[in-house]
């Protein structure tokens, strides 16, 4: 199957100074890289990527959790109940659905969590007993995030990249987060770390939604910068301040200007 790009839209809510008003930015924006389709080893097409830059915009170190996550691999979730090990990866991730004509959402960062997936939204209702509740659209908004969750497990897994995710490694384990292994050790990857008018810039591959079709509109859910992430006990969440000092860099936390692209692939 080959996706068929229509257009490319971009919606800058912060332009000019005033995406400069707050201390951090989180801008948002799309490159195009030439790359074989993974279905069709022979096929060469154009390759969208996002790209999320962090800006300091200020005269201050600062350092902050990762909003928009570190693993392109398990950005998007799917809680379907699929062991992969006894499954084809390329037929389950031929198997999807097509969204052409459809819009989304897609939701970055929605919590201070340990990489947090991405979620893939058309607004549809999900109380069944809500007046405007619409099963069709319900079930259409679950599908797509497992159809991509599925083709990114297999491009991953051709590149030897893939690995299961572990067990409740959405969360931090609070003996981890001190000082020392937020800004050099094993949580180092989770956090940002910005000098003044320093940029910080990731990059994830959207293969996927171009395989699936339809219109994605990209954003980052979060309204502010927490000062805290979530640790999980065993039996409970709970929120774990981080250190106000960690090397050179002051925590950050509050407001930040950011930006939201949308992508429509297929015909629409």
């Amino acid at each position: 199957m080959k996706s068929k790009l229509l257009l490319i839209t971009a919606f800058l809510f912060f332009q000019g100074q005033f995406l400069f008003s707050q201390c951090i930015s989180i801008e948002l924006s799309i490159t195009w890289e030439m790359g074989h389709h993974i279905f069709e080893k022979d096929s060469i097409l154009n390759i969208p990527k996002l790209n999320i830059t962090y800006r300091n915009n200020c005269d201050t170190n600062y350092y902050f959790f990762n909003v928009s996550g570190k693993d392109n691999k398990d950005m998007v979730q799917c809680f379907a109940m699929i062991n992969y090990d006894t499954f084809d990866l390329l037929e389950i991730a031929k198997s999807h659905w097509n969204y052409t004509y459809e819009n989304f959402n897609v939701k970055i960062g929605e919590r201070p969590r340990y990489n947090e997936g991405w979620k893939i939204d058309n607004g549809s209702k999900k109380l069944f007993n809500d007046p405007n509740f619409n099963e069709q659209a319900f079930l259409r908004n679950s599908s797509v995030n497992c159809d991509v969750n599925e083709i990114y497990i297999y491009l991953y897994s051709e590149s030897n990249e893939y690995k299961p995710p572990k067990k409740n490694h959405k969360y931090f384990e609070p003996s981890i987060l001190t000082p020392e292994n937020i800004i050099s050790g094993s949580v180092q990857d989770q956090f940002i770390f910005l000098k003044p008018n320093e940029t910080h810039v990731e990059t994830y591959n959207l293969f996927a939604f171009q395989v699936v079709e339809g219109c994605f509109t990209f954003l980052i859910d979060q309204k502010e910068i927490k000062n805290y992430v979530l640790t999980f006990d065993g039996k409970n969440t709970h929120e774990f301040e981080l250190p106000e000092i960690v090397g050179e860099y002051l925590r950050y936390s509050g407001a930040f200007n950011t930006n939201k692209v949308t992508v429509c692939f297929g015909e629409q």
